[in-house]
């Protein structure tokens, strides 16, 4: 995954975690993220965005609650 090409909105009508995992949503849904791929780690990901570690957890935690995404136990987080 690459840096994203637009940052996420601090002052949008949405949680930071909501955008993020629309984000992630997006790609699952058009096919970008194929079932059994490994999202990137909550470290990276957070560096990545430019957010806590803690909104990364709580945007995979929604991806989770909504089906699109599995939790490993120390693997990580799966489509």
């Amino acid at each position: 995954m690459h840096a994203p090409s637009d940052p996420l909105m601090r002052h949008a009508g949405a949680t930071l975690a909501e955008q993020l995992a629309a984000r992630f949503g997006e790609r699952i849904d058009q096919g970008l993220l194929r079932p059994g791929a490994r999202l990137p780690s909550v470290r990276d990901c957070a560096a990545r965005y430019r957010v806590s570690p803690a909104t990364v957890v709580a945007a995979y935690d929604r991806l989770q609650a909504q089906g699109l995404v599995q939790a490993q136990a120390q693997r990580g987080f799966f489509v």
